[in-house]
């Protein structure tokens, strides 16, 4: 099992970035390995274990190490696939399986997703939230099935699932789907006050951990700014853009159908276990997982990853059962299949270029761009890139100078249709924007407009940004379609990071804030934002500068 996790997953030991999302996480990761802290000092929608997760890993390994990201992420792969087989066994010998068919039942499950949780696309690879949440997500089901009604592991039940949605917000689901079950359990069984009390268990194992990471993010100051960015701006900004760009119907041809059709195998196996008993919750974990991946209308491949663990549950256990009865013709031809799709996909990952989402080879070559800029500037030093493409700070080796990883929160974003939208759009980010790039001013600042980098939004048309840039920076070289504009030599006193900067300051030398280059018109560092529809209290007023080592 650990060889075929290895084998299976080999391309992300060797490609750094399988998606672009991990840019975002460990360019977080690397400003909090200096301090900072999530939603104040790095900006995402994703629920906070994937931060300290890739901090985690870059504090033992290195930062920006990806490939031991990607290690843990198939070290996770391959613990799931065992609590999946943990599962199926079970399921298998409530079905009245005898040991030798509840052990075949765990091996199969197992397998089944080792292999499936890599196919249907390579970026199923990628170390994203949903591979992680997937585990926490299966031990909660494991540890609800062997329950028996005692308080204890329904407690810990309900702890489990909170920490799968610590991870991927919508993994929430998997509580609506125990909740259904333990009624319907209640219902038939007519014992409808346990199956209530059963689930306030649950339910307190959940809120325990809910309440646990509030109390801290409270402790830390940035609970405000947590649940704008997870919850808030979802609501009010992500949801809404991808119901602006359509399509739904259409994506669900463009991407659940294949996705489906991928899944094959174990849809034809799992078909044979009936919706009734102990099976029942699996069927419901199935259903939840896959409302999760649709809901929003995005369907990006990675999030069906949600839907294999209980697919695999099924097809462990109805798989055994076909086995035995199938020929040896019927059993080849499967086996065939299932290996053809495994091999296929895993050229295909070794073909795709998660980074660029290219084929063959890096297009464009942004390595060249980042290249050019890390051997110009310190370890220490900070660059901020314009655009969606955080991956330039990995490859760079670079720390953000701002909070904004990607900035189509400053600019709005290209939708799937290839239209732009303003969807993604906070203007109370600029305000943020501009205290983060005075108290830090960037060495460089990286424009991806210009490139095939899907970011058609000139920093011209932005006027603070504009204004920095013709003020403070020269456009000293254009890579890769990538435009590297520095600072003025005349203005380094202003660099944290440089070598005069302490002793101006220390002087009081006269330096020029960011906030008063801008235009009388445009809002300054300090604008008051409009509270009434919910904005992050960042916005409100600036953070505490940073300390020197954070810099």
């Amino acid at each position: 099992m650990a060889a075929v996790t290895v084998v299976l997953r080999a391309p992300s030991f060797v490609y750094p970035i399988m998606d672009i999302d991990e840019g975002s996480y460990a360019a977080i990761a690397c400003r909090m390995l200096t301090g900072g802290l999530p939603y104040r000092d790095g900006v995402e929608n994703k629920f906070p274990a994937i931060f300290y997760l890739y901090t985690a890993v870059f504090g033992l390994f290195g930062r920006y190490d990806m490939r031991a990201v990607h290690v843990v992420a198939a070290v996770a792969a391959f613990a799931t696939a065992l609590v999946v087989g943990a599962i199926a066994a079970t399921l298998a010998t409530r079905r009245g399986a005898d040991a030798i068919a509840a052990r075949r039942a765990r091996w199969l499950a197992a397998l089944l997703y080792a292999v499936f949780s890599t196919t249907y696309e390579p970026k199923l690879l990628a170390a994203n939230t949903e591979l992680f949440s997937v585990l926490p997500a299966s031990l909660a089901v494991l540890v609800y099935l062997r329950a028996r009604g005692r308080a204890g592991p329904l407690v810990i039940t309900g702890a489990l699932a909170a920490g799968a949605v610590l991870f991927k917000q919508v993994a929430g689901l998997l509580l609506v789907a125990l909740a259904a079950d333990r009624l319907i359990r209640g219902l038939l069984r007519r014992r409808l006050r346990r199956a209530v009390t059963d689930l306030v268990l649950i339910g307190l194992g959940a809120a325990a951990v809910a309440g646990a990471v509030a109390l801290f993010f409270w402790r830390q100051g940035i609970l405000g700014d947590a649940l704008f960015w997870s919850w808030t701006y979802i609501f009010h900004h992500y949801m809404p853009a991808a119901s602006a760009s359509g399509g739904f119907v259409a994506r669900l041809f463009k991407c659940f159908l294949p996705f489906a059709v991928a899944m094959s195998p174990l849809l034809f196996l799992g078909r044979r276990i009936r919706w009734r008993g102990d099976a029942r919750v699996v069927w419901l974990w199935l259903l939840a997982m896959t409302g999760a991946a649709l809901i929003g209308g995005r369907m990006y491949g990675h999030y069906f990853l949600l839907a294999v663990p209980p697919l695999a549950v099924l097809a462990g256990v109805g798989g055994t059962a076909w086995l035995t009865a199938a020929s040896t013709g019927e059993r080849r031809r499967l086996a065939a299949l299932v290996s053809t799709m495994a091999c296929g996909f895993l050229v295909a990952a070794w073909l795709f270029r998660g980074a660029t989402d290219s084929w063959l080879a890096l297009d464009p070559d942004y390595r060249q761009a980042s290249a050019y800029v890390r051997a110009r500037t310190q370890p220490a030093d900070r660059v901020f890139v314009w655009g969606w493409f955080p991956a330039l700070y990995v490859d760079a080796d670079r720390c953000p100078a701002s909070r904004f990883v990607y900035t189509h929160l400053l600019s709005g974003a290209r939708s799937q249709s290839g239209a732009t939208t303003r969807g993604h759009l906070v203007p109370e980010a600029w305000p943020m924007l501009l205290a983060d790039l005075e108290r830090a001013p960037p060495v460089y600042i990286l424009d991806t407009s210009p490139g095939r980098y899907d970011y058609p939004f000139p920093p011209e048309h932005y006027p603070p940004l504009a204004a920095l840039l013709s003020s403070a920076y020269d456009l000293e070289t254009e890579i890769a379609g990538v435009r590297v504009f520095k600072r003025k030599d005349d203005d380094l006193a202003y660099l944290p990071t440089s070598r005069t900067s302490s002793s101006a300051m220390r002087a009081g030398s006269a330096v020029t804030p960011i906030s008063t280059i801008l235009s009388p018109d445009l809002p300054s560092a300090t604008t008051k934002p409009n509270t009434a529809r919910g904005v992050p209290p960042g916005a409100q007023t600036a953070p505490a500068a940073p300390s020197t080592s954070a810099r």
